[in-house]
């Protein structure tokens, strides 16, 4: 956070330019008629100064120090005159002229730093700063800019101290608090930093800094797509239905990501004789916690706030077990490292032969097109413009955000890859070639991908799928375009070769080539 040196004071004393400068009084009585002279012109300095009129503050203070011995306070005033006037160097000279005759002089001290840091001397000026706090523990101006300081200069543990120190004379000192949060955030203390810019928006609502920091780290830390997918209301009834036919009063429930906690009341509501959920996310974990002892389940469900890989069997949970729940998909199915951590759960914290929900997970696509989504993923002709070579800097695989806008299946529906999270316990990465048949003539832009979820094993007929033709009110998970360079015609009966692969992370699709409709695709 950046001094602004024509702000009011730190300390609160309503003084404008450098926090705490120190020019607050006249130098000397009125004696006679030298010094009632110098008095005068030191007044009126500091009001210009106070103005902003730098230009006229430097001609006062530079007439008063020609008319008198060297006063401290009237060198340190010409030193903000001149600092504010852009004259960095003669600022500098002033300040140093003011310590020379007055060493122990704080507010010199800080003024000093403050120009200092401007022009990029840190480490002068953090010898400084600690100088004038040596001198006045309690100087509240100089913590705070020591702090700014420090923040800068990449070390925010050490600007947090400082930070708390101010808070500690003022309490009420907003944007020390909001400083704060910053300076927790640089160190991962992510509640904490929250906790800092809600008391700075409690202090002054105005803040938009605080607010603003806030809402980003909520935003990294809790990403939005949270609540829509707790108001999923064909995901959660997928989840319920699979839940119904394996819970039983004997079985151990073991869920990898709690979010909300849903999954594991249900579970609890359902007779589960445990429950056990871990959350890696320190904020989400909280919220869990609050949220299940909110419906009653405190008492009968186990929240562990850690990465189900950091757990062990017999310190974690009471024994191995007998069904994993989780949601941890991302549009893509894998991108939440969901194989990473269901094959470790399989061979450390599952018994042999758990239920797994879902059983079954699969990436499916089908070649697209459509007017309307083309015009949110591509561009061609404007105006009678060819616009199109700006597609080469356009990713090519992109998530369609847009749900309202309606999508063109030009081929049938197929399974790229499909993972038996029930059956089987490792996954490698793949790659293959897929034939996909053209069903329907239209402009195609790529492909596009969805998630196919079997929740249960065998054929029971539950399964989630987030279909392009199905426009759900509220869904976290999406569609991925991988598109085209450019945007093909292509004609029923023809068959895309397509490239797939995945890494275990992250799917990938191209098309290679079309082939006619009357060729092999064997």
């Amino acid at each position: 956070m950046k001094n602004d040196r024509n702000q009011p004071c730190a300390c609160g004393s309503g003084r404008k330019f450098k926090h705490c400068c120190g020019a607050v009084a006249a130098p000397r009585p009125a004696v006679d008629v030298a010094w009632q002279r110098t008095e005068t012109l030191f007044r009126a300095g500091s009001a210009s100064l106070a103005a902003g009129h730098a230009g006229e503050a430097r001609s006062c203070f530079q007439q008063a120090v020609a008319g008198c011995p060297p006063v401290p306070e009237l060198l340190a005033s010409l030193g903000n005159a001149l600092d504010l006037a852009g004259m960095k160097a003669e600022a500098v000279a002033a300040y140093r002229r003011a310590l020379a005759v007055q060493p122990d002089f704080p507010e010199g001290l800080n003024n000093l730093a403050l120009t200092l840091q401007s022009l990029g001397e840190h480490e002068e000026a953090e010898r400084h700063y600690r100088r004038a706090l040596a001198l006045k523990p309690d100087y509240l101006g100089a913590h705070f800019n020591l702090g700014l300081l420090l923040q800068a200069m990449g070390r925010p543990g050490d600007a947090a101290h400082c930070y708390r120190q101010v808070l500690a004379l003022q309490p009420d000192h907003a944007q020390a608090s909001s400083n704060l949060g910053i300076a927790l955030e640089a160190q991962g203390e992510t509640e904490a930093a929250l906790a800092a810019y809600d008391a700075a928006i409690a202090l002054d609502p105005t803040l938009v800094a605080a607010r603003s920091r806030s809402a980003d780290l909520l935003a990294r830390s809790v990403p939005t797509w949270h609540v829509p997918m707790m108001n999923d209301s064909e995901r959660n009834e997928a989840y319920l239905r699979a839940l119904r036919t394996a819970v039983t009063p004997d079985t151990a429930v073991f869920e990898i990501g709690t979010g909300s906690g849903l999954l594991s009341m249900m579970a609890a509501r359902l007779g589960a004789r445990t429950v056990t959920t871990c959350e890696a996310e320190p904020l989400v974990a909280e919220a869990a916690k609050k949220v299940i002892a909110d419906n009653g389940f405190d008492t009968r469900i186990k929240l562990i706030p850690r990465r189900s890989t950091s757990l062990e069997v017999g310190a974690d949970l009471a024994q191995p077990a007998d069904l994993l729940v989780s949601e941890l998909f991302s549009s893509e199915l894998l991108g939440e490292r969901v194989l990473d951590s269901i094959e470790d759960a399989k061979r450390r914290l599952l018994r042999p032969g758990a239920r797994v929900i879902p059983a079954v997970g699969s990436v499916m696509i089908a070649l697209f097109g459509g007017e309307d989504i083309g015009s949110n993923l591509v561009v061609e002709e404007v105006h009678g413009f060819d616009l199109s070579s700006f597609n080469r800097i356009v990713a090519q695989r992109q998530t369609i955000a847009r749900t309202d806008l309606p999508i063109e299946m030009l081929s049938q529906d197929v399974e790229a890859f499909r993972f038996d999270f029930e059956g089987e316990s490792a996954w490698a990465a793949e790659a293959k070639t897929l034939h996909v048949r053209i069903e329907r003539p239209g402009r195609c832009l790529g492909v596009i991908q969805w998630m196919r979820l079997g929740m249960d094993s065998g054929d029971s007929g539950n399964v989630f799928e987030n279909h392009p033709s199905v426009k759900a009110p509220a869904s976290s998970w999406t569609r991925c375009a991988y598109l085209l360079p450019r945007p093909i015609e292509v004609q029923a009966g023809q068959v895309a070769v397509i490239s797939a692969a995945h890494n275990r992370v992250c799917p990938w699709f191209s098309i290679d080539r079309m082939l006619s409709a009357h060729a092999d695709a064997a």
